[in-house]
Order: structure tokens, then sequence, then C-alpha cells
């Protein structure tokens, strides 16, 4: 009788532990299954939010550059070429340099190939200036000055692309 009674005991006490075991899983999975949920659409959200902040700041910085080069390429040609006047030429030199200001706030002062891209720009804008001075072309400089910016601003974007 004995034996029977632990052998009971012993199956009654295995069942609790089953039935205690599934209860506290079931309790687990309903807490924490929302806390990981949450959790992760937080991170997605955040990760999409970012991504879409990066690419538009990428497309506006193209932008910018793209204007800058262009018109760092024009304006002091078409003026030696009496295409402009000197009024015309100041106020298209003046975009020049609000676009130069313009990706100074949009670049890190404290990357190497951001403050390359700056320093090309900048001898750009001075070399500009002096061909609108002189009201000389100053084509193959510029030119050159431009292929350079372009060459580095690919740099710049593909490295931010791949962040």
């Amino acid at each position: 009788m004995c034996a029977e009674l632990i052998s009971s005991f012993t199956a009654w006490v295995a069942k609790m532990d089953t039935a205690l075991i599934s209860s506290l899983t079931a309790l687990a999975a309903v807490v924490f299954a929302p806390m990981i949920s949450i959790y992760v659409a937080k991170r997605q959200i955040r990760a999409s939010v970012v991504s879409a902040n990066r690419q538009a700041w990428i497309n506006r910085l193209r932008d910018e550059l793209a204007f800058f080069v262009c018109e760092v390429r024009l304006v002091p040609s078409t003026y030696a070429a009496d295409a402009n006047a000197l009024p015309e030429a100041i106020k298209r030199y003046e975009g020049i340099t609000l676009k130069e200001e313009t990706v100074k706030l949009l670049l890190n002062p404290t990357e190497t190939e951001h403050i390359e891209l700056l320093l090309l720009m900048k001898t750009a804008r001075e070399t500009a200036q002096k061909a609108i001075n002189k009201k000389q072309g100053m084509a193959s400089e510029l030119d050159q000055s431009s292929d350079l910016i372009v060459t580095q601003s690919q740099k710049v974007l593909k490295t931010e692309w791949d962040r």
C-alpha cells in the first residue's frame, strides 16, 4: 500500500511539474513575445528613417555639387565671351559661393575625404573669381578643377552610400 501511495504521489508531482512548466512557458511567451516584437519594430523603424534621411542627404549633396561644378565651368567663360554682363556674372558667382557654403554645412569637417572636397571647391571658386576679375575664361583650369571635384565627390558619395 505504501508503495502504491508513493507511486501515485510521484505521478501527481510529475503531472504538476509538467503543468507548471507548461504554464510558465505560456506566461513567458505572452509576456516576452510582445516586448521582443516592439523592440524589433522600433529598430526597423529607426533604420528606415536613417536610411531615408541618408538618401535625402546624398541626393541634396549631389544636386548642390552638380550646380557648383556647372556654374564654375560656365560663368567665367560666358562672361569672358561677352555672353553675360558683369552684373549677371557677379550674381552667378554669388550662386557659386552659396553652393560652396551649403556643401560645407552638409559635409563633416573632420573627415579627410570631405576636407579634400572642400579644398578643391575653394580652389575652383577662387579660380572662377580670378577669371571673372580678369575677364578671362580660364576654361582649361576650371575644367581641370571641376573634374577633380567630380572625382572627389564620387568618392565621398560612394563612402556615404556604403555606410
